[in-house]
């Protein structure tokens, strides 16, 4: 999955953009993008099953079960025990594996508890390796933390970090202290390098938050007085973004938004060099997704209003899908700028002086389905995108009605059929011929 730009006031339409996730877990450059399984105790040697009473049965000792668990496996015991310590709100239990007396390690560990608590979490458990550092003195972990948050269903786990549940991963250190393996060191660095959902917000800094029915806002401590303006605006565009939500079968219980400030914006989840975006929707894999915003740059509060609803759709439209394909940025971009921009119609916002602009300097688009963008794309070819897409959307939703607009958006992007395919089945007539009906609608309102 991959978040939706959004383009600072003055450059026309405001761009989401979205792309496909990164294969493997990787992350691509400039694309922006649990667990239910319990932790049996691998740790604790074995699992026991008593047979049933019968006297002519013998039960066979395991010979795993009669040795001494090894310091690895006592450290394992002790990650199972603070994640289940973390979904259960008890601070004390998930402070217990960290050694006291390294006050900068106890306060990132309250600092991840208090935000992901504030955040809703719902679930957590971590999983590890043994790493080759470990020796006689100290045990080296990578350490993966699995999470849900808002009550969502998690899936069952899977170690590959565009799958499954969001994860943030750590390499910790345990030494024995007292008798007893204790984290002693985290290094979040190989994690951040690998997992393109690290560093998140909630991770290294202490969360300001407000929250509403629909929509939880955060932020650093500097942006309060920003955080507290966004969130009647979210919980606004939280209402309209709902009843397309059930229209693609993606219901959400809850929507975080971000606001970062500078060092947030080059930070978090790795960061945005673009200096016309101002937000962007990052997708936790199978589990939602958040919306960061740059409180520098998010402009006034209605073009705020406009940006919040924008990737609030892109939360519904991709969350949790399996969108592959690139060709479709028309379709993620334009149902976004749609759904941003209501009640008003693409004629009636900065969408048509885009596409006056464009079509006088370069023509008609031969398809509403223009390419998808490339890395050095210029203005006018970017916001040409996102302004053909919301026309685009607005020809189908008055041609065929909103409903079986967003019933092919959802074959498209979430089911991953093809586009005539989608067509056939929702509109009843190819892809081109609702491609040559668009044209022409589109030319008579520009």
């Amino acid at each position: 999955m991959q978040p939706g730009f959004e383009a600072q006031p003055g450059f026309g339409a405001q761009p989401g953009f979205a792309a496909p996730p990164p294969p493997g877990g990787s992350r691509k450059p400039a694309l922006v993008a649990a667990l239910i399984a319990i932790v049996l105790a691998a740790a604790a040697g074995a699992i026991v099953f008593w047979p049933a009473k019968d006297d002519s049965a013998k039960a066979t000792a395991d010979p795993a079960a009669t040795r001494p668990p090894t310091a690895f496996e006592l450290a394992q015991q002790r990650l199972v025990l603070q994640a289940q310590a973390l979904a259960k709100g008890d601070e004390k239990g998930w402070l217990t594996p960290v050694d006291p007396a390294r006050k900068t390690l106890v306060t990132r560990y309250r600092t991840m508890f208090r935000n992901l608590r504030g955040l809703e979490l719902s679930h957590a458990e971590f999983h590890s390796d043994k790493l080759p550092e470990t020796t006689a003195d100290q045990v080296v972990v990578q350490a993966t933390l699995g999470y849900c948050l808002s009550g969502v269903t998690c899936p069952a786990w899977n170690g590959n970090y565009g799958t499954g549940a969001a994860k943030a991963t750590y390499k910790l250190t345990f030494q024995l202290l007292k008798g007893l393996w204790t984290i002693t060191a985290l290094d979040d660095t190989t994690g951040v390098k690998n997992n393109y959902l690290q560093p998140a917000p909630w991770d290294n800094v202490a969360l300001t938050m407000v929250k509403g029915k629909r929509v939880i806002v955060a932020g650093p401590t500097s942006q309060a007085k920003r955080i507290k303006q966004v969130l009647p605006l979210a919980e606004k565009a939280a209402k309209v973004v709902d009843k397309y939500a059930g229209y693609v079968g993606n219901p959400q219980k809850r929507y975080r938004i971000y606001v970062a400030d500078e060092k947030g914006w080059k930070n978090w989840y790795g960061g945005v060099d673009q200096s016309w975006i101002i937000g962007y929707e990052m997708p936790l894999n199978a589990t939602g997704g958040d919306i960061i915003l740059r409180a520098k740059t998010s402009g006034n509060q209605r073009q705020l209003a406009v940006t919040v609803q924008h990737e609030l759709t892109h939360v519904v439209t991709l969350g949790g899908a399996d969108w592959a394909s690139g060709d479709d940025q028309w379709l993620v971009e334009g149902i976004a700028e749609y759904v941003g921009a209501l009640p008003r119609k693409p004629q009636d916002t900065g969408n048509h002086d885009v596409l006056s602009d464009s079509f006088k300097r370069r023509g008609v688009p031969k398809t509403m389905a223009v390419p998808p963008l490339a890395d050095n794309a210029d203005d006018l070819t970017v916001n040409t995108l996102y302004a053909m897409g919301h026309y685009a959307s607005a020809c189908m939703a008055e041609t065929f009605g909103e409903r079986k607009l967003f019933q092919f958006t959802n074959q498209v992007l979430r089911l991953g059929k093809k586009k005539d395919e989608a067509s056939r089945s929702v509109y009843g007539k190819p892809f081109a011929t609702v491609d040559k009906t668009c044209l022409t609608w589109i030319r008579e309102r520009v």
